[in-house]
């Protein structure tokens, strides 16, 4: 009988135990080593080329839209290119925030740019075009590392 009873008690007693530890608050190390600035990315909406075509030449320019925005002031946006053969990226061109107008369709900022197909080195090439929109507090999205489908890698197919 006092095996018994000493069974219970030390049942109750674990049960008790497994209450109690289960009603602790848990470490959260995210929480206990983040510190928030207040500072935000930039969001890429959409980047695309307007009127696409299968195939481009040298010297043709095509047109693209980049949809954007940012809850901090926007420093510059930065269109670089790269042969894909080549794979080494080249900084194109960069705009000021002031270059882009707000978009009431879409309600994001837009900015038009005007790329100018260079003289590439195969008779069918790739040329791989990433854009960056870059805030005044260091912090930059691209449209490859966006989590928006819409603003993907754009790839062009340049026939000499």
């Amino acid at each position: 009988m006092k095996k018994l009873i000493v069974m219970k008690n030390t049942v109750l007693f674990l049960v008790m135990a497994f209450l109690f530890v289960s009603c602790m608050e848990e470490d959260n190390w995210l929480k206990d080593n983040m510190k928030e600035t207040g500072n935000s990315y930039p969001n890429i909406s959409d980047f695309e080329i307007i009127d696409k075509k299968d195939e481009y030449q040298e010297g043709e320019t095509v047109q693209m839209d980049l949809l954007f925005w940012s809850e901090d002031p926007v420093k510059e946006i930065v269109l670089k290119d790269s042969v894909v053969s080549q794979s080494s990226q080249q900084v194109y061109g960069k705009w000021g925030y002031e270059e882009a107008s707000f978009s009431e369709a879409s309600q994001t900022d837009s900015l038009r740019i005007a790329y100018t197909i260079p003289t590439v080195p195969n008779d069918t090439t790739e040329i791989n075009l990433e854009v960056q929109v870059v805030n005044e507090n260091g912090l930059t999205m691209n449209n490859v590392d966006t989590d928006n489908f819409a603003a993907g890698p754009i790839d062009i197919t340049v026939i000499k």
